[in-house]
This record gives structure tokens, sequence and C-alpha cells, in this order.
């Protein structure tokens, strides 16, 4: 059996991983949003988004609208796990083992057993390649 450097495993290994945002929260991801079209660059507050949609659901090939006013773009979420320090976008397949259904989220863990996020994540690729002007 061999060992893969986290910054070299698949997007789909992450997402089998952290499939909810209650498993982002357990893991301690730190989740960013980029505008397509004007590069807005937000921080996701998870414990929000847990309220807002609930623990089981995904960010993953999500596409919301932008929040800034006047802008018609969409948002595409990134997300940096908790054991490497590469921003990665939360774009990626099922695996090919649960094509027949999702599966279950797993049971939380208490606020006392989760992992704290980094205190310094990295931009999002889309937010480093902004152009700068008007």
């Amino acid at each position: 059996m061999s060992w893969v450097k986290p910054e070299r495993r698949p997007a789909t290994f992450w997402r089998q991983r952290a499939a909810s945002i209650g498993e982002m929260i357990d893991q301690g991801w730190v989740v960013w949003s980029v505008c397509v079209h004007c590069h807005l660059t937000m921080l996701v507050d998870l414990t929000v988004m847990e309220f807002k949609l609930g623990a089981a659901e995904t960010l993953w090939n999500r596409q919301p609208r932008c929040r800034r006013f006047g802008c018609h773009g969409v948002v595409n979420f990134h997300g940096v796990p908790p054991e490497t320090n590469q921003c990665l976008q939360l774009q990626a397949d099922w695996p090919a083992d649960w094509h027949r259904a999702q599966p279950e989220p797993p049971p939380r863990r208490p606020a006392e057993a989760r992992t704290q996020p980094s205190r310094d994540p990295p931009l999002p690729i889309g937010a480093q390649r902004r152009p700068h002007g008007p």
C-alpha cells in the first residue's frame, strides 16, 4: 500500500472525505467564495451556512449568484482541507462507488473534538489573478 501526499489527491477524494457542511466544520475546512465575473472574494462562515442550509447540505458543485450589488455573475466555492495548504475548487463528481445513491452523512463530532481552521489559509487562484484597476 502506498501513501499519497495530500496535495496530490484528487478532488473526488476530498469530496468523499468532507461531503457536507457539517463534516467541513468538524474537520476545520476554510471555504472561500469567488465570483467568476467581478472576482469578489469572501470568506464563507460555515456555521452560518449550516444554520441556513443544514449540516447535511453540501457546497460541492454549487454556483449561487454573486452577492455584490449590480453583478450578474455566479460564485464558485474554494476550500482548504485541514491537512494541506492548498486551496481547491469545490467541483468534483461523486466517487465511482457511489454511483447508485448518495451516502448518509456520518454523525457530527462534539464541539470540543472539532479541528480548528487554519489562521492563515491560502487564497483561491481566481482571487490571486484578480485584474487591477476599476
